[in-house]
């Protein structure tokens, strides 16, 4: 796959230099935790804003109790609040339980928003190992440090939202799927069962998300496993039992909740929230033609957030970043590959009615950030790679990581 394989042996010399990045991430990681819960607190307050925040609450509380459902007081519709489903006389939420039981654990220590701090800095670490791992640990570094400055990254990062868990869950997934498939010595079992564990969490908290960004791995896994079935089956069952047990929390949760493992929670609460095109999709039908505005409403923000930077002659510069990486000499296999998730999820994104810019960034695109911000690494790098090419990245990425700051998150802020 290119750049450092974990089955490398590594003399005494490169292990110290491979351990020097690991102290700079450990500081990325710790400023993406400072900086999340900053903005959890200066910012939001530190309580749920948006409907889906209140729910996750509502439902992290019933889990933290030790329950899965909460009987309905006597008037139930005095107390309703959005998403909360109402039936058989219980309340619960509409969404999958993988994020609302992770946010628990915070409602145990009446710190609710350090699921999400946390889960930013386990991200921006997921972001390192995978990019070192497919190309060297300066694309990894770059790569981190592009993600703990990103506008929407900080902003999720700060919300009750699940997409910080999903994001981290689905990146650290990706790097563990690489290294069970690369490492050849004995712990590779080893992160297949992660790997696995990691993609059943992701279904459990964003299910259409995470069947999106895991179709790819999908398909590359079984073209290496008719490759070679007889090595690859070990590898493929651990993952697939992993998968299985932390992903049927979902289907459990809704037969406890409703009495069917596949009752679609959404559309108790809204009878036309559905994936699809026609008349039964969305408030009032959902066509092409609205998913072609709402691509166009989406990927504009979607380019601002990503990593803060302007547009130049109507160029964005996050997408000439990414575009560099891919097209420059010298080209990788893996950068191509990188793109194959963000473009699964964005292009199934196009089949639901809602569209997901906003304040916060393209949020249903969310999942697809770490997999860019490795390949707009790799352009950076590429060009630096030159001297007038170096020159020119020292000058404007502070200039850019400036602008993002001042005119994309601060605004948001305020």
């Amino acid at each position: 796959m290119g750049g450092w394989h974990p089955s490398d042996t590594l003399s005494p010399n490169r292990a110290i230099a491979c351990m020097r990045p690991l102290r700079v991430v450990g500081i990325l990681c710790v400023a993406s935790f400072i900086l999340a819960g900053a903005i959890a607190w200066g910012v939001f307050e530190a309580v749920p804003h948006l409907e889906d925040e209140h729910i996750n609450l509502y439902q992290a509380k019933v889990f933290a109790r030790g329950r899965i459902t909460q009987p309905a007081p006597p008037q139930p519709e005095a107390f309703a609040i959005p998403f909360q489903i109402h039936r058989d006389g219980r309340l619960f939420s509409k969404y999958p339980p993988g994020y609302s039981l992770m946010l628990a654990m915070g409602v145990l220590v009446g710190q609710p928003w350090m699921v999400n701090a946390l889960a930013a800095a386990l991200g921006v670490l997921g972001v390192y190992l995978l990019g070192r791992d497919l190309f060297d640990p300066e694309t990894g570094l770059l790569a981190a440090a592009l993600a703990t400055i990103s506008p929407m990254y900080l902003m999720l990062s700060g919300t009750l939202l699940a997409h910080s868990i999903t994001l981290t869950a689905l990146i650290l997934f990706a790097w563990a799927f690489l290294r069970a498939l690369h490492d050849r010595e004995s712990q590779h079992h080893r992160y297949a069962w992660l790997s696995g564990g990691l993609m059943g969490l992701a279904l459990a908290t964003r299910p259409y998300t995470a069947f999106a960004v895991g179709l790819p791995f999908a398909l590359g896994a079984l073209v290496v496993f008719v490759r070679d079935p007889r090595e690859m089956w070990p590898i493929f069952s651990r993952m697939a039992l992993a998968f299985m047990a932390v992903g049927s929390l979902w289907p459990l949760y809704n037969l406890a909740a409703t009495g069917s493992p596949l009752t679609n929670t959404y559309r108790l609460y809204w009878p036309y929230d559905t994936v699809g095109f026609g008349p039964e999709h969305g408030p009032n039908g959902h066509t092409p033609l609205k998913a072609w505005y709402n691509l166009n409403h989406d990927l504009p923000i979607f380019a601002e957030t990503l990593l803060g930077w302007p547009s130049v002659v109507g160029l964005s510069l996050t997408w000439l970043a990414i575009g560099l990486g891919v097209l420059w000499p010298e080209r990788h296999r893996s950068e191509v590959l990188l793109l194959l998730p963000a473009l699964s999820l964005i292009t199934a994104q196009t089949g639901y009615w809602a569209v997901g810019g906003g304040l916060y960034g393209a949020r249903y695109y969310a999942e697809a950030a770490p997999f860019l911000w490795i390949v707009a690494a790799r352009g950076l790098l590429k060009v630096s790679a030159r001297p007038v090419g170096r020159a020119l990245v020292k000058v404007a990425l502070p200039l850019l990581v400036a602008w993002g700051i001042l005119f994309s998150l601060m605004p948001r802020f305020e």
